[in-house]
């Protein structure tokens, strides 16, 4: 997130560079709440369909948290839309390749 915020601060400037991480941490910050919640609070899910239903309201809450976040950067700060956009979708994917090679490196621990 910070690196590619820099890389379109360094090419297009303070407002695209401000805008890229704006839009990253809307993505981050609710999944940082998202996770702290649903992980602080599954040791007092003793059965899994707790922690089903702990985990979907988690989950509705950082979508909806994101998209009310996203709406006020886009609307209320003088933003560039689509550094908003790669900032955000760059989240997304710096997320899930995170979350994969945790995985590779856990199915090669076993």
């Amino acid at each position: 997130m910070m690196g590619l915020a820099l890389i379109l601060f360094l090419l297009q400037g303070m407002r695209s560079g401000l805008s890229a991480l704006l839009g990253g941490l809307a993505c981050w910050l609710p999944a940082l709440l998202f996770v702290w919640q649903v992980f602080a609070r599954a040791g007092f899910a003793r059965f899994a369909r707790q922690f089903m239903l702990l985990f979907a309201v988690g989950e509705a809450v950082k979508l909806l948290l994101s998209a009310v976040l996203f709406v006020l950067i886009v609307k209320y700060l003088p933003v560039n839309m689509l550094s908003v956009l790669i900032g955000f979708v760059g989240a997304i994917i710096a997320f899930w390749a995170a979350s994969l090679l945790v995985l590779a490196r856990h199915g090669e621990a076993s």
